[in-house]
């Protein structure tokens, strides 16, 4: 039976749905799309062979429609989860789970309700490749003490970014999410304290360039940094454990591990589109009823280190997640 799917927010990431739906994911069809820009919606309608509402709320009831996928800028996505989750459909939910830790917690609190299908977080990069060998090879590395993150991109070329009503946050809030949850996927452990600072290099409205320390419940040390403002692009990831050290690069692909004097190449193609295997993971769990491979748990855990980063850096001092209020 064909999973019916309306995209709310067909935009550049939204359209990455589309086709992917449309080609990649059997069991899956794009029936009905949303966007602000009429005629480029129009025109990607007609591209996927769907329809165009101009409406989002339309979209969530269309009786046409059985599951539902979002891609809008953070500041809406409380207020369309809600709106799914209140009519029963399930809900593919692109990162940041919400634009707010008081709204991740709201959202947690509507979901754990047991109303409506289990809600999927969209952190893709738990299916690149490079990350899922990460992944398999990490118990090779004995107990790790120490995890660094980083990534370096061009400025932003979307409106949204740089519109605070629309974003909400900046680089902690819509990269930093993606690094968060990686280093818990990874480690299988949860962020406890964080120390974050933050700086405006090209964006003059968020920040585009931060700096954070955290430790983890296992006493691990972690490092994330983003730099949003080079032309160029890497992402890195590094893991120090008692038995190795592990470098991989997760945009342009390869792991080195090093195992005593002596290091192996490992191949990790990054090239491979993460959003096929993230469509074929949310369909299955919607088709089988199953917990979904991302949470609003997870989201919530991710935007509590995001609260935590700014509260750091507004307040000059490391910041404990058990100070926030739930």
């Amino acid at each position: 039976m064909t999973l019916r799917i309306g995209v709310i927010g067909a935009g550049t990431h939204g359209a990455r749905y589309l086709r992917h739906a449309s080609q990649d994911v059997p069991g899956l069809e794009p029936v009905v799309l949303c966007r602000r820009d009429r005629e480029q919606a129009e025109t990607l309608a007609k591209e996927w062979s769907c329809r165009f509402e101009h409406d989002a709320e339309a979209v969530i009831h269309d009786p046409e429609v059985d599951a539902l996928i979002v891609c809008t800028p953070p500041s809406s996505h409380f207020a369309l989860a809600r709106a799914v989750l209140a009519a029963g459909k399930p809900l593919l939910l692109e990162k940041p789970m919400t634009g707010t830790f008081a709204e991740a917690v709201a959202l947690q609190e509507l979901d754990s309700q047991g109303f409506a299908p289990p809600l999927m977080v969209s952190q893709t990069l738990r299916w690149n490749p490079v990350v899922q060998k990460a992944k398999e090879l990490w118990p090779s590395l004995g107990r790790v003490h120490m995890v660094r993150l980083a990534q370096r991109l061009a400025p932003t070329q979307l409106a949204w970014q740089r519109d605070l009503a629309q974003s909400v946050g900046g680089s902690v809030l819509l990269t930093g999410v993606h690094m968060f949850d990686m280093v818990r996927f990874l480690t299988g452990r949860e962020i406890v304290t964080v120390d974050s600072r933050q700086r405006h290099i090209q964006n003059p409205v968020t920040e585009d360039h931060f700096l954070t320390r955290t430790v983890m419940d296992d006493g691990c040390w972690c490092t994330f940094e983003v730099s949003k403002y080079t032309q160029s692009r890497a992402c890195w990831l590094e893991a120090v454990g008692e038995e190795g050290q592990l470098l991989a690069d997760y945009m342009f692909g390869g792991i080195r591990l090093l195992r005593g004097p002596s290091w192996q190449e490992i191949p990790a193609d990054a090239s491979a589109p993460t959003l096929p295997p993230v469509l074929t993971a949310w369909e299955a769990s919607v088709r089988e009823g199953t917990v979904p491979p991302v949470t609003v748990y997870d989201g919530l855990q991710t935007l509590a280190v995001v609260e935590a980063c700014y509260r750091s850096h507004r307040e000059g001092r490391e910041i404990t997640l058990s100070e926030l209020k739930t």
